[in-house]
């Protein structure tokens, strides 16, 4: 079978039509997306409740304002400030306690004790970006002349979007590289069967030596492991050009590839069963591909979408393919903790499978 596996990925290579879908156009909207300067990650949202208001509780404040990670807001109603960190508003809130820089003479020095120190809550998400937080306000808080003790940090369940603090471009390319193996998978696969039942040669495959299990086979490995190349390539490209910031195990997001590209070959085969033409199959493949990648949240979160909308996008199968590839890439999360993803993914690949063995026909 492995010669036959090489011999059909080489014609996939010297095929243009799969070229483009497979690298050109999802490379394309890479360097787009890398070039646009407003696809930048905004700066996390830090809101300051300041009980002391003395002249070094200021000059901690202006301290803060100078990192250029951070947008700092003054605020004056702590609880107020906690809710919305809960509710997914803000990302991070910082408490000044009363006695900071407020000595018992109306000196400017205090030794805080107990719950008197400066305090740091943040989300739940993000851990990475929240320990670089910490760290950063931490030292200033350290430097700040006083003689309080170091920072307590806290945090809170928060209902802040998944991915919030990590930049669009992050999340955007992620995106890419699902449509990217989505496309090339439906179109390439829908239009190479339809060509061949046109031409006859699946019907004059059958009267020949070769097994038609392992035809297909060799069509599916070749395919796979064009869609580990074609992921490959789109994740380098925005990691090392545009500079990209991904965080989990690489074989983890191979493997997420590689489930949904089985499941959008199996949805591409079930077309080649209803397409008469190729222009037919390309078209049919298109109705499929274009607004599963809006709908599905390629490039926005499914939560802006009107009315039920958002519902809807939860049942389409590229939607475990972006979850679990994103989990994984930007919060390093584990294969077991994305499990109802995989999940979601082997069935649409049990679900295909069976309707794609039902439907297909060689003439």
């Amino acid at each position: 079978m492995l010669p036959l596996t090489l011999a059909n990925f080489k014609m996939m290579a010297r095929n243009r039509q799969t070229t483009f879908w497979a690298l050109f156009f999802p490379l394309t909207l890479v360097v787009v997306f890398g070039l646009f300067d407003g696809f930048g990650g905004r700066p996390a949202t830090l809101e300051v409740v300041d009980l002391a208001q003395s002249d070094a509780s200021a000059a901690l404040v202006e301290e803060l304002s100078g990192l250029d990670s951070l947008q700092v807001i003054a605020s004056s109603d702590p609880a107020g400030t906690r809710a919305r960190l809960e509710a997914g508003d803000l990302d991070y809130f910082l408490t000044i306690p009363a006695g900071y820089g407020v000595g018992a003479t109306g000196g400017t020095e205090a030794s805080g004790t107990g719950g008197d120190r400066v305090a740091l809550v943040h989300g739940s998400r993000g851990r990475e970006q929240n320990q670089l937080v910490a760290g950063a306000v931490g030292n200033i808080v350290a430097s700040a002349g006083t003689s309080f003790p170091a920072l307590e940090v806290a945090e809170i369940e928060s209902k802040r979007e998944p991915y919030a603090g990590s930049s669009y471009f992050d999340v955007a390319l992620l995106g890419l590289v699902c449509l990217g193996v989505m496309a090339n998978s439906i179109i390439s696969i829908a239009v190479k069967i339809s060509v061949y039942r046109n031409q006859s040669i699946l019907k004059r495959m059958l009267v020949t030596p070769l097994a038609i299990r392992k035809y297909f086979a060799a069509e599916i490995v070749a395919h796979l492991v064009l869609a580990l190349v074609q992921a490959g390539i789109i994740l380098g490209v925005g990691v090392f050009v545009f500079g990209a910031e991904l965080h989990g195990n690489l074989a983890w997001m191979m493997l997420i590839v590689v489930l949904g590209s089985v499941v959008f070959l199996n949805i591409g085969f079930i077309l080649s069963a209803w397409a008469n033409t190729p222009s037919a199959a390309s078209s049919m493949g298109n109705v499929i591909v274009l607004p599963m990648i809006f709908l599905a949240g390629t490039f926005f979160s499914t939560t802006s979408l009107p009315w039920l909308l958002p519902y809807a996008a939860e049942v389409l199968p590229l939607t475990p393919m972006l979850s679990a590839l994103r989990d994984v890439g930007i919060d390093n999360a584990s294969l077991v903790q994305v499990w109802p993803q995989l999940a979601a993914l082997g069935g649409w690949i049990a679900a295909t499978s069976a309707v794609a063995i039902k439907v297909f026909r060689f003439s």
